[in-house]
């Protein structure tokens, strides 16, 4: 990645031209990530983090780039610039109100008004090879601003926070924050909002272990680093990542775990081919860890950051811990404040699943509950070899224009990619139409 010459704030230059004489404290004041709690970090080549800057050679990415900087109270958290994206392609938007996300009567609010966004999922948006493993393609700084540019301010972004792909240095195999910084200043500075996405249940493009009913009662706070890639326990990394993120403009709401599911995977099927061949054999113990595992994580999330919302991440379609009724008792725990739902339905199915698990029963349950719901992933495949992306972007819209009427607070599209992988897949590239629906159907 190229790291550029700092470039200053929008707010830094708008002050510049009309209140010179505040120039300094703006500058102070800075951009970016949230407030650190670690007096050992690495920040990304272009990263400020505390009272001391080194700029790298810019002709390098390798992980050896990583400042270290030892300041436990930093005076400043100012983040310089990207290099400066083609004029014609991206447009920086004028400054956009403020605020956090909040949820009140079975609905999220923003600035005091109801809110609802329409979103895509990016889960690959923090990969940076040479520094991270990474998980999915590599976006350029260019890029990744087109790609923020792109979606309407106050968006949803979701994606993946994971300790073993995004967030540990593939060189010192320690804790290294420069990719998951880029995107954070990224989104701030285009006025989006993330949902970072801890981990997820198979454990693929992090630790490598598939979470099971053991590691929801309790297991999370241990290591498992067999891939090297993970040195702190899920429990730990929890407490990291939400202390270096939580005061993050750009932070719309967490998410602990992606589809979790407190199933078992049998032993020859483990590490890698869990998925499809797990079983539940005891579902009532299973709802148990689930509800422990978010009382737990979700009540630590809530202690360190009293101000963002947590959502929940379940698939929703009657998966181990959450099969019917349980859906209700695991959210029912008061450490989730949002619900969610991942459709992958036929067309033109909207509100899809049979009347035990299908998302009819999870929105009754959600307005039971008091809770908002959204659907955390939607996706129809598309492209050469199946439906067109004009017929893909109409479908999506009816589907999500339907789940809004029925009650859901948001939908997160799967999922953006840089280019297309394949000819028929659920990749959403620049200049889909399906882009230009998200735009027209955001409320946010």
């Amino acid at each position: 990645m190229g790291t550029g010459s700092p470039r200053p704030t929008k707010l830094a230059l708008l002050t510049v031209a009309f209140l010179a004489a505040l120039l300094t404290v703006i500058l102070v004041e800075g951009r970016g990530g949230g407030a650190l709690g670690f007096e050992t970090i690495h920040a990304s080549p272009r990263t400020t983090v505390g009272a001391e800057t080194k700029q790298t050679n810019p002709a390098s990415t390798s992980s050896s780039t990583s400042t270290t900087v030892t300041s436990p109270l930093p005076t400043s958290t100012t983040t310089p610039g990207k290099p400066p994206p083609s004029a014609a392609v991206v447009t920086v938007p004028a400054p956009a109100p403020g605020g956090i996300v909040s949820a009140s009567g079975g609905k999220l609010v923003l600035n005091g008004e109801p809110y609802r966004f329409v979103g895509v999922n990016a889960y690959e948006i923090a990969t940076q090879w040479g520094v991270n493993a990474g998980c999915g393609p590599e976006l350029s700084d260019v890029q990744l601003d087109q790609f923020f540019a792109a979606l309407p301010p106050s968006s949803m972004v979701r994606f993946w926070a994971f300790q073993g792909t995004m967030a540990t240095n593939v060189t010192t195999k320690q804790i290294d924050w420069g990719p998951l910084d880029r995107v954070f200043a990224a989104a701030d500075e285009y006025h989006q909002r993330l949902i970072p996405v801890i981990a997820g249940e198979s454990g693929s493009c992090d630790s490598g272990h598939w979470a099971d009913l053991s590691w929801y009662d309790g297991g999370f706070r241990d290591v498992f680093n067999g891939g090297g890639l993970t040195p702190l326990s899920y429990w730990d990394y929890l407490q990291a990542i939400v202390n270096r993120y939580k005061d993050s403009p750009a932070l719309g709401m967490w998410e602990p775990m992606s589809e979790a599911e407190a199933s078992t995977c049998p032993g020859q099927f483990e590490p890698n081919n869990c998925n499809g061949n797990q079983t539940c054999p005891n579902e009532q113990a299973a709802a148990q860890a689930l509800r422990f595992f978010f009382d737990t994580v979700g009540g630590e999330i809530h202690a360190l950051d009293p101000r963002h919302l947590v959502e929940s991440g379940l698939l929703g379609s009657g998966q181990c811990g959450a099969v019917w009724n349980d859906y209700s008792y695991v959210g029912a725990s008061p450490a989730i404040d949002v619900l969610s739902y991942h459709d992958y339905g036929a067309p033109n199915t909207p509100i899809p699943g049979d009347q035990w698990n299908g998302l009819a029963v999870r929105l009754a349950q959600a307005a039971s509950l008091g809770k908002a719901i959204v659907i955390g992933e939607e996706g129809i495949n598309a492209g050469t070899a199946c439906l067109s992306d004009s017929q893909r972007a109409a479908d999506l819209s009816t589907d999500v224009q339907a789940q809004e009427a029925a009650g859901t607070s948001g939908v997160l599209l799967w999922d953006w990619m840089p280019t297309v992988t394949t000819s028929c897949s659920y990749d959403i590239v620049p200049g889909d139409p399906t882009i230009g629906m998200v735009a027209k159907l955001s409320l946010g």
